[in-house]
């Protein structure tokens, strides 16, 4: 019997002036690693907040996210460092 490889693991970078409170990515979390924080940021919206540490770099917050706002990185990456996604249209 092999074993089995451990699940990947992530850190979630969340770019608070970014967020508009959309929660899209929250509903999306298949580990349920986001909850809506109490703060507020500079536009007067409520933004996403890490609550546990079960990300498994799916990207699905990332990929649904419309504003670019958020997105996960493994702990370790042999091919190096992974770079956040790029809008491909500057959002005002």
């Amino acid at each position: 019997m092999t074993p089995q490889p451990s699940a990947p693991r992530g850190t979630v970078h969340i770019r608070p002036d970014r967020c508009k409170g959309c929660q899209l990515c929250i509903e999306c979390c298949p580990t349920h690693v986001l909850a809506l924080s109490a703060d507020y940021n500079a536009k007067g919206y409520r933004y996403p907040t890490v609550v546990n540490d079960d990300c498994i770099v799916c990207q699905a917050c990332a990929t649904i996210c419309p504003d670019y706002a958020i997105f996960a990185t493994p702990f370790h990456s042999e091919a190096g460092p992974i770079r956040p996604p790029e809008p491909a249209l500057v959002r005002t």
